[in-house]
Formats: structure tokens, sequence, C-alpha cells
């Protein structure tokens, strides 16, 4: 059975490309735009992952991982920030706020399903 991944991005042609390359590194792949639908999606289904951008409307990916880690439903779920904030102290403020790595945009299709891989691999040890 597939691995299944929440990608959450408002940049659509980001969020495509992502949805496309997990997609065909045979993970099940699922998206929503901000933080606010991928809580609405989570409340009906189960995922191994989420990816995540940062600045988004409505909720960033921030106060999305602050959501998750709070709640005993989700707390154990795995998540990985994709994002163009880049500044050191903005990766540090993302891996301390819960987030399992950190991707910068613009970024590697190869590193992306490397560090999923990774990420994926440490949450069934």
């Amino acid at each position: 059975m597939a691995e299944k991944i929440l990608v959450v991005e408002d940049d659509q042609n980001i969020k495509y490309l992502v949805t496309f390359k997990l997609k065909n590194a045979g993970y099940e792949v699922f998206s929503a735009s901000n933080g606010v639908e991928a809580l609405q999606f989570l409340e009906k289904n189960s995922v191994d992952l989420i990816i995540t951008d940062v600045m988004m409307p409505l909720m960033t990916g921030k106060e999305l991982i602050i959501k998750l880690k709070h709640n005993p439903a989700t707390q154990h779920i795995p998540t990985i920030m994709l994002t163009s904030r880049t500044l050191e102290k903005e990766v540090v403020e993302g891996l301390s706020l819960g987030a399992d790595d950190y991707i910068k945009k613009p970024f590697s299709p190869q590193e992306l399903l490397a560090r999923v891989k990774n990420v994926l691999s440490r949450k069934k040890s």
C-alpha cells in the first residue's frame, strides 16, 4: 500500500510539480491550498507525511504545524516545510516548531524525494 502524503501549497505550479513527482515515485498524494483546508482534510483522512509551504493565506504553514503538534490525533504525523524562507533563523524556527525537515525553494525534485524518503523511513523506525 502506497504511503499517503498531503501537500499544502498555495502556488498551483509548485503544488503540481510536487504532486507530480511524488505520484511518479509511487506515493498517494492529496493537496490543500492552505492550512485551513489541510486541517479540514485531516478531520476525515489520515496521511503518513505532510509537506507544507510557510507563507499561505488563511493559515500559514507555521500555524498549521503548531496546530498539528498540539492535537493528539495529528501530532505523530511528520512534516516537511517547503519554503522560500531561507534565512538560518527561519529554518531553525521551523524545526523548533516541530517540522521534521526543511526544504528551501528553489529545490531539486531529487532532493525533495530523498528527504521525503528519509522522513518516512524515520517514522517507521
